[in-house]
């Protein structure tokens, strides 16, 4: 059979379709198969074993969902694709549940167009090595500049598994794209989420957790007051709040759609976490319907989900592979464009002129005043906005470059175990092509073997160790044993973690801003993904802030804010933090609006009322300072 050919099987009830089907998928020269049955279709599936699989959802003796799971079942190591069709199941939350429920590439309404039949079975036009894995062509995007859409697309249906911290790049290009369709992802507790496209829109966000914060959202924006909100809850018609709000002129439908925008927005964030997810796109027509998310406001919503949920560990593995690449502007790029006005660039002064000077991701970290978070998101950011490419690679310019290379290196291999440092492997170097592929790929990134002797011992170290990890991840069975040995002490070190954040917190509002810094310390190296971390961090360096060095420690601060993930911005303490930056700043009118606005969420923060007398304080004396001596001598005998 031609390479450009695929075996598949129609199972269709309705003759004159399924014979349509047929004929058109045979003149393109596949070879087909059709059922009317399942019981018929399930033995073809083994004889034929079928590359792509046509389904109709309502079929006699079962549906078509349940003989998709049953093939699946009865010819578990069968890679079939499945195409759903449907003239009667065609509202929006079957087709989802029915796509999450198959894996199925795409879901047809009838009537379709066949030219949507041969598309969806058209082979993949993406260049394939044997040793490419899916993942890796999708990363391989930010050296190539030229890509095509159609070729994006076909790299976001190649991909089966990934990082929960490579959801935002599919985001970005779904978008791009301009798809539409499901991108379903399913987890390893077994919860399932959802995300609808129309046309690059983001038009649903389905997620198992169900928690929002439309309440403090209204209230922090400034929609609705908190007598509103809670008049709105305590409504015993079961209307939903904004309805409430709406009916009772008390919001704007057009205010109620941002907030609503916004909650997808947190319900985004929670699908972007730090372990595998397997996910599924499948194409198909989508309903545009508001809110919705288009491709500019996901920019800055991007922006902050890398600023704010993706470590920079992570991102370190990631990048180990472009290292000693030089870095270039894209085509896309153009001065004016917004992202090189957010707050990611802008806190690494000078960085898009560096970009124009063909210098490398070494020779960024290495720039004086440049934190190693800010220049790693911001890279992370600018390259998943396509306006930033990794060009040739470069040799070491010298003996004494490679040398800080491969400390660099060694510094994260260090306190790794072999099985640890297979995982580690695996996610830098993404080669799937065995052992050999791997450690070629590995050799490429530490260079030549170096004639000065400390160069070259690490260089051994950092081989030897390679090899080593690579062997052991054939152990399958051992690999298995450490996972679960290192998520038994992950899940202690975040107990640990949690403890001591509750410490620091006691800590902060007594003021003993040196404690809290120093448990925060510690709490950011048992789980740096801990909650209120970034929050709390601020708040302790506000309070040990050496004020001959306020504009260093601005600048410091307003990173860590940065860092706040979305759903913890709607928080009492949040506003309050708000609020201190805001009084350091010397924004006194916008800092009280904070405080108020904590107070309002949480009438018992204590630390806000107290900066709210301070402010008062402040403001009675700046008043009697600005007060003419007749009005004081006036005022003072009026209280005598």
């Amino acid at each position: 059979m031609s390479d450009n050919k695929s075996k598949i099987l129609i199972l269709e009830d309705d003759e004159s379709l399924g014979t349509a089907l047929k004929e058109v998928l045979s003149r393109a020269g596949h070879y087909t198969y059709i059922a009317a049955r399942p019981d018929e279709a399930l033995s073809m599936v083994g004889a034929h074993n079928v590359d792509f699989i046509f389904c109709d959802c309502l079929l006699p003796q079962m549906t078509g969902l349940d003989f998709v799971e049953k093939a699946r079942q009865t010819y578990p190591a069968a890679k079939f694709k499945v195409i759903l069709m449907s003239g009667i199941y065609s509202d929006k939350q079957f087709i989802q549940e029915a796509l999450q429920k198959t894996q199925a590439l795409s879901f047809l309404k009838k009537p379709f167009d066949m030219d949507q039949v041969l598309k969806l079975v058209k082979k993949d036009e993406v260049p394939r090595k044997e040793e490419s894995s899916a993942r890796k062509l999708l990363y391989q995007m930010f050296a190539n500049p030229t890509v095509t859409n159609r070729q994006k697309r076909k790299v976001i249906e190649s991909i089966e598994e990934v990082s929960g911290f490579d959801l935002p790049f599919l985001y970005s290009l779904l978008a791009e794209t301009k798809s539409s369709g499901y991108l379903n992802i399913y987890n390893a507790d077994g919860t399932v989420s959802g995300i609808s496209f129309c046309n690059g829109n983001i038009v649903g966000v389905d997620v198992d957790d169900r928690t929002t914060f439309l309440g403090e959202m209204l209230i922090q924006s400034g929609y609705a007051t908190p007598i509103d909100v809670q008049t709105a809850l305590r409504d015993k018609n079961t209307r939903r709040i904004g309805n409430f709000l709406i009916q009772n002129n008390q919001l704007s439908p057009h205010a109620f759609d941002i907030i609503l925008m916004e909650q997808m927005n947190i319900r985004l964030v929670r699908t972007i976490v730090d372990h595998k997810i397997r996910v599924n796109f499948a194409a198909t027509e989508v309903d545009m319907s508001n809110p919705s998310i288009d491709a500019d406001t996901l920019s800055y919503y991007l922006h902050d989900w890398i600023a704010s949920k993706i470590s920079v560990s992570w991102l370190k593995s990631l990048y180990i592979m472009w290292q000693g690449n030089l870095i270039s502007k894209s085509p896309s790029f153009r001065e004016d464009h917004p992202a090189l006005n957010m707050s990611l660039v802008k806190a690494l002064d000078g960085f898009t002129d560096k970009l124009s000077q063909d210098v490398t991701l070494n020779q960024l970290l290495e720039e004086k005043g440049y934190s190693e978070v800010a220049v790693y998101k911001a890279l992370h950011f600018l390259l998943t906005k396509g306006l930033i490419v990794f060009a040739q690679k470069t040799a070491f310019a010298n003996p004494k470059e490679q040398l800080k290379a491969l400390k660099k290196m060694w510094n994260n291999f260090e306190g790794k175990n072999p099985y640890e440092l297979a995982a580690y492997l695996e996610s830098m170097v993404m080669a799937s092509g065995g052992e050999e592929a791997m450690m070629a790929e590995f050799l490429s990134l530490i260079g030549e073997q170096p004639q000065d002797q400390e160069a070259y011992d690490l260089w051994s170290k950092l081989k030897s160790s390679a090899e080593e990890a690579i062997r052991m991840a054939k152990d399958s069975n051992k690999l298995e044993q450490v996972r679960q040995e290192n998520q038994r002490t992950e899940a202690e070190a975040k107990l640990k973690a949690n403890s001591l954040m509750e410490e620091a917190k006691k800590a902060l509002h007594l003021n003993q801003y040196s404690r809290a810094q120093t448990l925060l310390a510690e709490v950011a190296k048992l789980n740096p993904q801990s909650q209120h971390l970034h929050i709390c961090n601020s708040w302790a360096k506000m309070g040990n802030m050496d004020p001959a060095k306020k504009q260093f420690y601005m600048k410091d601060i307003e990173l860590e804010i940065m860092q706040v993930p979305p759903d913890e911005r709607y928080e009492a303490i949040f506003l309050f933090v708000i609020g201190l930056f805001n009084k350091f700043k010397g924004d006194i009118p916008a800092a009280k609006k904070s405080f108020e606005k904590c107070m309002a969420m949480d009438s018992g923060f204590i630390p806000a009322r107290r900066e709210m007398s301070m402010l008062s304080v402040q403001n009675k004396k700046q008043d009697v300072f600005n007060m003419d001596l007749k009005q004081v001598v006036s005022g003072f005998f009026k209280r005598r």
